[in-house]
């Protein structure tokens, strides 16, 4: 009887296995690789759910218990948005079992308590000097519907271009502004050349220091030519499409060219850096939160999605992924690269971050020592070092960008 009981639960174990292997090794595929997918994003999410507890004149306090990927429990200047106004929070004064008390640096409109809330990270200047959550006070920051620009976020007179890669001819915008360099903004994970509200932001601070933005697409973007792979490769082939973009800013007059990768578009930035044949054509390199080893961004977010789950299973799903789906994980580690690279590097990463590991910028920081600036802020989450302190942020783009100038 109990050697039966023993087989029984084995097979059930067994039968666990395989049945939780095969439904997270597919969800690694629909959700990381499969850019036809349009379903199941979230899955294993769980929406921020924000309320106001208590708000006077300088101070509002939130109670952000379910909080899961937002930034209203950590360091950093943010917007919180309402149904009728908002307020940008600044310094946390108290916090304590998901209830945070935050300073109240500008308000339009009125919250009310017990309102559910929502958080913003793209701030601009208003006319009056004041961070403002960009598409509040009346306006969008949107040229089109769906559509931004480097004019209708950031007052930029641009072009759009067409630059062309050993794979396809793609758009991107370029800033008018600037005659020390270009800096070439590429995108992270699903993203578009036409929404990246982060990279139009940053134009904005880096014309002012007098360089140019080229804000570009690539492959398996939204009306982009897919990679005949049929997945994302998080650098293993996109690094050719940047390639061309170097190449079209040295043939259109950049006297320096720094390539800017933020979260998944650090892929792309380091494979070049381990694939090019001439890397004198960039100066400098910046990168925001980026993924070096992508299996190690599966790992982290799975975690953070299904904290219940055991850690050691997700090496067991990554292997069933590459097993089902032909994902060659090694082609996307570029370590390596990034710590034998001599051109100068700015990092940026915080420490809460749930989508990409602050651990792997960690580690190219204990090894790489030559012209690496690493900037790594606590209590900080995914692309939120600006939000973390603004100033100093743009100083320190400011200064690396100065000392690179030709």
């Amino acid at each position: 009887m109990i050697k039966k009981v023993f087989i029984g639960l084995g097979i059930l174990l067994i039968t666990i296995l395989v049945g939780s292997g095969w439904y997270f090794s597919g969800l690694i595929y629909e959700i990381g690789f499969n850019f036809n997918n349009q379903e199941n994003l979230d899955a294993g999410t769980a929406e921020d759910n924000i309320v106001v507890e208590q708000i006077n004149e300088s101070s509002v306090l939130l109670d952000v218990k379910d909080e899961l990927w937002g930034p209203l429990l950590e360091n950093g200047i943010y917007g919180v948005l309402g149904k009728n106004g908002f307020i940008v929070v600044s310094d946390i004064i108290d916090e304590k079992d998901g209830i945070v008390e935050r300073k109240i640096d500008y308000q339009e409109g009125n919250l009310v308590v017990g309102e559910r809330v929502s958080y913003s990270l793209s701030l601009v200047k208003n006319s009056e000097g004041n961070y403002v959550p960009v598409g509040a006070s009346g306006w969008s920051g949107q040229a089109t519907e769906g559509i931004y620009t480097p004019m209708s976020v950031s007052k930029l007179d641009y072009q759009e271009v067409t630059y062309t890669s050993t794979f396809s001819e793609y758009p991107a915008f370029l800033t008018n502004a600037g005659e020390d360099g270009w800096v070439i903004f590429i995108h992270g994970f699903r993203g578009n050349y036409q929404r990246e509200v982060f990279a139009l932001l940053r134009a904005q601070e880096i014309a002012e220091i007098g360089w140019k933005s080229m804000i570009i697409a690539y492959r398996n973007d939204a009306g982009m030519k897919k990679d005949p792979s049929g997945m994302y490769q998080y650098g293993a082939s996109e690094w050719e499409d940047v390639d061309g973009a170097i190449k079209y800013a040295r043939q259109n007059g950049a006297k320096s060219v720094v390539l800017w990768g933020v979260s998944g578009g650090g892929g792309p930035v380091a494979s070049w850096l381990e694939n090019s044949s001439d890397k004198s054509l960039v100066d400098g390199v910046i990168l925001e939160a980026p993924t070096f080893n992508f299996i190690e961004s599966v790992e982290v977010n799975g975690q953070a999605r299904y904290p219940w789950l055991p850690e050691s299973l997700f090496d067991y799903y990554t292997w069933l992924a590459e097993v089902r789906f032909g994902i060659d994980f090694d082609s996307m580690d570029y370590r390596e690269a990034v710590i034998e690279s001599t051109i100068p590097m700015l990092l940026f990463h915080g420490d809460d971050d749930e989508w990409i590991p602050v651990s792997l910028s960690d580690f190219i920081a204990s090894k790489r020592d030559k012209n690496l600036t690493y900037m790594r802020y606590e209590n900080v989450g995914h692309v939120q070092a600006w939000n973390a302190d603004p100033e100093l942020y743009i100083k320190t783009v400011s200064n690396f960008l100065t000392l690179l100038e030709k």
